[in-house]
């Protein structure tokens, strides 16, 4: 019995050095075909023309859905932990260093750890669908952005590099600091 166990802690094991390898493999024609053949079995929906750069990272992929022509940065982290998901739409960049979130600690009771009290999201309601996060088409988000449960961020919209980010903003904001307001609409 004991063989057994050890063998099943061997291949789950195994399994993560094949992670490492094809998430550590250099920004490269090769690198980032095995990110794209990786990922695109894991996420919910993966459109075409997908790069998935070095060293990032996806949590609960099967929670997650990206649109055509999206982008991950070298070291971005995004999550739908403890979420109904994140969306994430057509023709969006996410930079180096980015980390998406679409959930967050529960803290409320005073007497209990808050690492005991779960976590929860602040759910957004689109296309006739909960999610944690939504990324709509055409959205660029600057490098070292943190992107917090609840936020959505609207077509065309830009966010400068180092954001916290949580809420709504509307169409072609341009969205900087920490915490993020809007700096202006694009276009006019």
């Amino acid at each position: 019995m004991e063989i057994n166990k050890i063998i099943k802690k061997i291949l789950s094991e195994l399994g993560q050095i094949k992670f490492n390898f094809i998430n550590s493999y250099p920004n490269s024609y090769i690198g980032y075909k095995l990110r794209k053949i990786y990922w695109t079995s894991r996420l919910k929906k993966c459109g075409n023309n997908s790069i998935f750069s070095q060293f990032s990272s996806i949590g609960f992929p099967e929670l997650i859905e990206i649109g055509d022509n999206f982008i991950l940065g070298n070291f971005a982290h995004m999550t739908a932990a403890c979420s109904s998901g994140i969306y994430i739409g057509e023709n969006v960049s996410i930079s180096r260093g980015t980390y998406l979130h679409a959930s967050n600690h529960i803290f409320d009771d005073l007497k209990t750890p808050i690492r005991d009290q779960g976590s929860q999201e602040t759910p957004i309601d689109y296309n006739n669908k909960k999610y944690g996060l939504v990324i709509e088409d055409n959205v660029w988000i600057g490098s070292n952005v943190v992107l917090l449960s609840g936020t959505h961020i609207k077509k065309g919209s830009i966010i400068s590099a180092g954001s916290t980010v949580s809420g709504t903003y509307p169409e072609n904001s341009i969205i900087i600091g920490n915490p993020a307001r809007l700096l202006k609409i694009r276009g006019q």
